[in-house]
């Protein structure tokens, strides 16, 4: 297989005719944020996973995102998905920290790792396994030691710092442990906050930010500032920040960590909608019961892959909602009212 040299990224197209990735201001981008949102997964109960709305024909991910350039060695594509290219492919990624000035700490050592368009990838490991390293690596926020990262088709391991930067605001979404929001703004401008970076008009960023809460079930939330919302809607309103500029990528660093079980499975929830509409998800956690919502599964030991596997039966964050919001009946409980009416 012939392949061509990567070309430096910034809104150029790629070799491939008609396969550009939109910047967040471009009109491709625009027309995508849009579209109305069709087929809701509707749900009783407040705060439900249904609420994500399911954008249909509209898919998360850019389409650019997945024609362009493929990265050396790469296969046609996975067994289920014929023909796809990996959002992520990595190549002997090795990191080294040196303390000190002198002591060498291997992070990662010699992984290398693929993953494609729509999957649902769960990062696991104990502490100092490497998982954080390789997601700071990943999510453009630091760059290895060696080998290879290309995102999207583009190789961005040998980018500069400032083009390191542009990569991760445009093709990126980050969902952290903490939510990282700013206590005096809304959730709308929240949201807003990454356009602020493509240069939009301060109308064009809250119209877009309306579009992308409602998408997460929080169009009733906007005005509302994060002491005013519970533990699960500031998650999702981190999610949808996430999304706003139509990332090719969602990297979830611990969503749940700070979350009690039902608000968890809330949260899940959003995330395995979103997954089922194209969105590639790239999550880490030390909870194998959370590891059970994705589709495969990553192990990482002393700074390489040890264990990827597919996760048999994933568990599904909707119908765990349906048991929470709908509890059975206890055998006798009718009877009992019947008497004692």
């Amino acid at each position: 297989m012939t392949h061509t040299d990567p070309k430096p990224l910034g809104g150029e197209q790629s070799s491939t005719p008609g396969t550009s990735l939109p910047a967040a201001n471009s009109p491709a981008s625009d027309e995508r944020l849009t579209q109305t949102p069709e087929g809701a997964v509707e749900q009783k109960g407040p705060g439900s996973p249904g609420q994500v709305v399911a954008i249909q024909g509209a898919p998360v991910v850019p389409e650019g995102a997945m024609t362009v350039q493929r990265a050396p060695g790469s296969e046609d594509g996975q067994e289920g998905n014929p023909g796809a290219l990996p959002v992520i492919a990595v190549r002997d990624l090795t990191k080294v920290y040196i303390l000190g000035g002198k002591t060498r700490v291997p992070a990662l050592q010699g992984v290398s790792l693929e993953v494609y368009p729509g999957e649902f990838v769960a990062i696991m490991g104990p502490s100092g396994s490497g998982k954080s390293t390789f997601m700071n690596l990943v999510g453009c926020l630091d760059r290895p030691t060696q080998g290879e990262y290309w995102l999207a088709g583009n190789l961005v391991s040998r980018l500069s710092t400032d083009k390191l930067a542009s990569v991760r605001n445009r093709l990126v979404g980050f969902v952290f442990q903490g939510f990282n929001l700013l206590g005096r703004a809304t959730a709308l401008r929240n949201v807003a906050l990454p356009m602020v970076y493509a240069g939009l008009s301060r109308r064009e960023r809250e119209r877009r930010a309306r579009i992308v809460l409602q998408l997460v079930g929080l169009g009733d939330r906007v005005h509302h500032k994060p002491a005013e919302l519970s533990g699960g809607q500031q998650q999702r309103v981190a999610i949808a920040r996430a999304l706003i500029n139509g990332p090719a990528l969602l990297l979830a660093d611990e969503p749940t960590g700070n979350l009690d079980s039902h608000t968890s499975v809330e949260i899940m929830g959003v995330l395995q909608a979103l997954n089922e509409q194209g969105l590639t998800i790239v999550l880490v956690t030390h909870d194998p019961n959370i590891a059970q919502y994705a589709r495969r599964r990553v192990t990482f030991l002393d700074g390489r892959v040890v264990r990827d596997e597919p996760v048999p039966n994933p568990r599904s964050a909707l119908e765990e909602w349906n048991a929470l919001m709908n509890p059975p009946a206890i055998e006798g409980e009718g009877a009992m009212k019947e008497v004692s009416s």
